[in-house]
Parts: structure tokens; sequence; C-alpha cells
């Protein structure tokens, strides 16, 4: 096995604590326990970058067990950076259906583009020219320069950042403009000139694995010696985090209107939440808009029913209520309701006055299954299917 490289320490950067000698030693450990036994993951079997482009976009604030399955499907359709790069965007976004943060699937695919564009469709082996990318910061960068091609590129994400942090004693909010820099300081300091990209796997695994957030494994650390957390018995209370805001209380309302075995459905215009994405005519009703959906409606029936036709085009009798979902979408927690509606005159067409949407269909079950939608809606149309109501 290709040996961990030894380094000088980085003026003005070296903590008293892990000189030199200490970070060599350090280096040593933490590698010899990632070779001794580690998770086989899909995207560690090979080196190629851009497989651990997709995997490393995939896994930002989504874990590793929900990520394999997408990955795994998502290569499995798009197995290079030119069969990425030339696909519809709809096909890319309902193959990442169900992940979320669906922004990171068009700078994907973005990043797709620039590469063949920009590269012959060979991912660079330059940090700065791989930050130059759509969607890929210097944590990505660093990935892709050290998994794939061995560079010693600092990486700090989330499992990381709590092993540094904790290493440091770090006692202050870790989202900070300062703790940022300090950490990815350290993170420079340790990366070795040699094997960078099995030493930065090495701390993720160590992250991911026993320096838990809560109840870390520190007898079973292979660099506990050297944690300042542990020797001062604050490993339990780091990383300070930031206090989270309460959730804001957003209700909505989603008309079901049925017409020979279709539902009728809008699309989102670009330049929105879940832009492109298929959904049922929603109102927003009251709290936060998340969404941009607009003004609310009211408990008025009469006011919903005027709302719901100037949104689709139709005229509708309001019925039933059929399903209630609550979800999460980035700092708010939603109430869906949604209702049976019945057509009384008008043909689809999305709003003119407020153009949320720019396309109006009646789709099948059969139709929707291959679109993309949000969770959320997704969800909606599962439970519709199995709900007499419906008249599906």
């Amino acid at each position: 096995m290709k040996p961990v490289g030894k380094s000088k320490s980085i003026p003005g950067k070296a903590s008293s604590w892990l000189d030199a000698s200490a970070t060599d030693d350090l280096r040593v450990r933490l590698v010899n326990w990632f070779r001794a036994g580690h998770r086989d993951l899909p995207w560690r079997r090979d080196r190629e970058p851009y497989r651990i482009l997709v995997s490393e976009a995939m896994l930002v604030q989504t874990t590793v067990a929900a990520v394999i399955p997408y990955f795994e499907r998502f290569l499995d359709r798009f197995p290079t950076v030119e069969s990425l790069a030339a696909a519809p965007e709809a096909e890319v976004l309902k193959l990442w259906e169900g992940l979320g943060y669906y922004r990171r699937a068009r700078q994907l695919q973005a990043a797709a583009r620039a590469v063949v564009e920009r590269h012959d469709g060979q991912l660079p082996r330059d940090v700065d020219a791989l930050r130059s990318l759509p969607g890929v910061g210097r944590y990505i960068a660093g990935a892709i320069a050290s998994f794939a091609f061995d560079i010693p590129a600092p990486i700090v994400e989330a499992n990381t950042q709590r092993v540094l942090c904790r290493l440091l004693a770090w006692q202050e909010p870790i989202t900070t403009t300062r703790s940022q820099t300090r950490l990815w300081e350290l993170a420079a300091q340790l990366v070795p000139p040699s094997a960078a990209g099995e030493f930065n796997q090495a701390i993720m695994e160590l992250g991911a694995t026993l320096c838990l957030p809560r109840q870390p494994s520190c007898l079973l650390c292979p660099i506990s010696a050297y944690c300042q957390a542990r020797s001062t018995g604050l490993e339990e209370l780091l990383p300070i985090r930031a206090t989270r805001a309460e959730p804001l209380a957003v209700t909505e309302l989603s008309l079901v209107l049925c017409d020979q075995g279709r539902w009728l459905f809008l699309r989102r215009q670009p330049g929105r939440l879940w832009e492109q994405f298929w959904e049922f005519p929603t109102l927003h009703l009251s709290g936060a808009d998340p969404a941009g959906r607009g003004s609310g409606a009211g408990a008025d029936p009469t006011t919903r029913a005027d709302e719901f036709e100037r949104l689709t085009g139709v005229r509708v009798a309001l019925g039933d209520e059929l399903a209630t979902i609550r979800f999460s979408v980035t700092r708010h927690r939603v109430h869906l309701t949604a209702i049976a509606g019945h057509q009384l005159s008008g043909r689809p067409h999305p709003a003119m006055d407020a153009p949320q949407h720019d396309l109006a269909a009646w789709l099948t079950p059969e139709e929707i299954d291959g679109l993309p939608m949000s969770a959320p809606m997704r969800r909606l149309a599962k439970r519709l299917i199995t709900t007499p109501e419906s008249n599906l």
C-alpha cells in the first residue's frame, strides 16, 4: 500500500500540541485504522472523477444510506459525463426525485456540460479549475482532487468539521467565518502530500462512524490521544452550533380535479421553488410562503373557487376533503389539505396575471409517474390513487 507522506509544519498554522511529528503520527494512525476496515460504498470502488462528482453532489445534506440507491440508478442511466450533459433536464430531475435540494441536480448537469464544453469531457485535476464548475465549491473540489488524483487538497464537510472541531476543542459556533477559517487551516495542515485521498476518506469515515454528534466512541478512536476535546471532557459538548429558529407554519390547499381518469396538473415556472415540477393546483392560505404562491385565499369557499379558476382557467365547484399531508421545506412546516373539485366550465391554462406556471394538462397516473414532482406532491398523488373519492 502507498505510504502516508510526511510533511513539514505550516508556519503560523501548526498548533503547539500538534507539531510535525505529531501530525505524521496522527496520519499514520488514522489511515491504518481506515485500511483495517471501512464501509464499502459504491463511489469508493474506483477513482473515476465523474462518479466522485455525482456522489458528492448527492451527499450534500443527505445521508449515505439515502444516497446509495439514487447513486446506482443515476450512474446506470448516466454512466458518463457526456451522457449526463446531453440528457433532458426533466429526466435528470425525475431520477433525482426524493433526494430534495433539486438545485444540486441542475448544477450537477450544468457542471457536466461545462466539463464537456471546456475540458473535452475530462474533469480537471486542478482545484481552481474544478471550483470554476457550476455547483462545485471548495469541499467538492477538494474531494475530487484528492480522491481521484491524490492531490493534497484539504476538505471540510459535516463529518470532518466535527472531527477537526474536537481535535482543536474549538469552542465557537462552527458556522462563523472565523471558525470555518480555522477548521480549513487545520485540514490543510493535516492532509499529507501523498495518499491524500485515502487520508481524507479516513477522516470522513471517522466522523461518520466513531466521532458521532452524540456519544462519540472515543475509546475506539485511533487518534483520541490528539483530541483536545477528549482530554478536557468537552467531546459531548462540541461542536457548538448556532441556535435553530423555530420552523415557520404554512397552510396550503390543493385541488384534485378529475376528468375521465385524469387529474389536472400545472407545471411550475423556471426560477421558482420546484421549477419545472408538476403539481396539483395549489393555493397558499396562510403563514409564510416558501413556494411563492402569492396571497392567501382565506376560508370562504367561493373565494377559493375563484382563486382556483384564476390559477387554472377552469371554473370549479369545491367538494370534500380527500387527504392531508404535512412536510418540511427549507425553514417551513407545511400543512397541506387536498380537496375534490368538479369542473363546471372552462379550459385549463396557467394564470396570466400571476405566472407561477407555464403549462396546464390533464394527466393520467401513468403519465404522472414519468414526470418530475416534488416529494410532497408525489406522496399526495400516491395517496389519492387509493382513495375511492378520487374516482380513478
